[in-house]
């Protein structure tokens, strides 16, 4: 495809939605000494003075708060998968489902400082808004997030990469937001709110920038042709699937020794595009308009009349099992390359890391709670800035390793991060500086983005795939991610509550 001003900016409307998708759920993450206090927040409206403040009756919830704001996002998300994955979900309309996950993820962020704002709330009206803000969260981001893989699963792949580099950007600068306005902000009663106002009102801020750009890429003449939700009539239809056949075959082209050789590699890829075709002119129905089949003719762009579909199109319904048997392999990978990351990071990770005083949190003065430990969310920026950087390197197709060679680097990965981490759980003096855990947080940050875009890319351009399989694919693989985040989570939750 020729690189074109659309083309760029339709790839930098991808980047920006990847990093837009996940900032609401980070944005609970990323405040927690104000989930932590929020009862409190919730019945003070303002004081100088945290030692004056009420004391909780649930203790227990409270100060396992970001346990169970995990437990409480990460178990809808789950759940709320198979759903996206059910037949009535995935014939609605894609950009609906994108719009319904952003605003209701955006009415998650909102309800936690609102309803705290005025105070004089009971501590247990404080405990159901946060229950019910990060059910809704989860939900929402699991919704948005479907239907965002889905989306660019129609479009060319390239764009698929560049909506997982924007997931990478938006963990490394929430990260680097944190230190900043932990350093910057005293853990004071209203330090502590501001910083997690800031938080929630970028969160808020950036789903009404998702709602915006969704909107508006229903004028790319380039998004109405590969996606046909957003497709009007008289556009151009082209199809992904088909494109990256053709390209297929005219690589094959530049590497045939001689002319029978070509002839033999150009007559199986043509075949299997012809079977695809044949299968969609069979169930055409009468009075569609066909074009005329012209064997000089490779083109699979085609001018629709009103009320009419490309003959790519007319195929019947594709299942979810016929996808996954295809795409196995890769979501496979996906799931494992996830589990390995949130089972090592950041719990059972940082757990690895020396403990000095330095390091640690303070404890307050008794007019202020105390300060959160720096170093910890500093190994966790390394590690999202080599995630970052590993989803950038997915873009370049000359750094993906061969489709076969995927199971391999996965497990081998695993091995590699598994070990050093291990080893300084069980003999901290392994790990003795802070250099030790920045490196090995970086790596495992670049193997992990990168193994998420290589398997996204995959896995949504197999060549088995047809067109209208190639949006399932993006909703499987994303399955496939929230299942391997949740087990790895669920896990290392499980690990860090109970050995340590």
């Amino acid at each position: 495809m020729a690189v074109t001003c659309e083309y760029c900016l339709l790839y930098a409307a991808s980047t920006v939605l990847g990093f837009c998708c996940l900032f609401a759920y980070n944005s609970f993450l990323s405040s927690p000494s104000y989930l932590e206090h929020y009862f409190q927040f919730a019945a003070v409206k303002y004081t100088d003075n945290v030692s004056t403040l009420p004391s909780a009756k649930t203790k227990s919830f409270w100060d396992n708060s970001a346990t169970w704001v995990t437990v409480l996002m990460i178990v809808p998300m789950l759940l709320m998968q198979f759903l996206m994955l059910s037949p009535f979900v995935l014939r609605q309309n894609v950009q609906a489902r994108m719009i319904i996950g952003a605003t209701f993820s955006l009415i998650s962020v909102l309800i936690v400082p609102v309803c705290a704002a005025g105070g004089g709330m009971s501590e247990g009206g404080a405990m159901t808004v946060v229950i019910i803000a990060c059910i809704l969260c989860g939900a929402a981001t699991t919704t948005f997030e479907s239907a965002q893989y889905a989306f660019f699963g129609s479009l060319p792949t390239k764009f698929m990469t560049g909506y997982v580099l924007g997931g990478g950007f938006s963990g490394s600068i929430n990260s680097v937001l944190r230190i900043v306005i932990t350093v910057g902000l005293p853990s004071t009663f209203s330090g502590v709110k501001t910083s997690a106002v800031i938080f929630f009102s970028i969160g808020m801020a950036l789903m009404v920038v998702t709602v915006i750009v969704v909107l508006m890429m229903r004028m790319s003449p380039l998004v109405r042709s590969y996606c046909a939700d957003y497709r009007r009539p008289g556009d151009v239809a082209r199809s992904a699937h088909a494109e990256a056949a053709e390209e297929r075959l005219r690589n094959t082209a530049d590497t045939a020794l001689n002319g029978d050789e070509l002839l033999h590699a150009s007559a199986a890829i043509q075949k299997a595009e012809n079977d695809e075709m044949l299968a969609a002119d069979a169930d055409l129905v009468p009075g569609s308009n066909e074009a005329p089949n012209d064997s000089s003719d490779n083109s699979h762009t085609v001018t629709l009349p009103n009320n009419s579909a490309a003959p790519f199109e007319e195929e019947g319904d594709p299942s979810v099992v016929s996808v996954v048997s295809k795409i196995w392999v890769m979501m496979c990978c996906l799931t494992g390359n996830m589990f390995t990351s949130l089972v090592l990071f950041p719990g059972i990770g940082l757990k690895a890391m020396r403990v000095v005083t330095e390091s640690s949190s303070s404890s307050g003065d008794g007019t202020t709670w105390g300060a959160e430990a720096v170093m910890p969310m500093v190994i966790i920026l390394m590690f999202n800035a080599g995630d970052t950087i590993g989803r950038l390197s997915s873009n370049f197709r000359t750094l993906w390793v061969p489709r076969f060679y995927v199971p391999f680097v996965v497990l081998v990965r695993a091995v590699a991060c598994v070990i050093p981490l291990a080893l300084g759980v069980c003999n901290p003096r392994v790990i003795n500086s802070d250099a030790n855990p920045i490196v090995v947080f970086l790596v495992l940050g670049i193997t992990n983005g990168y193994l998420i875009g290589l398997t996204m890319a995959y896995g949504s351009s197999d060549p088995r795939l047809t067109h209208k399989e190639r949006s399932i694919a993006g909703a499987c693989l994303c399955f496939a991610l929230l299942v391997g985040t949740t087990c790895g989570s669920v896990v290392s939750l499980i690990v860090v509550t109970q050995a340590f």
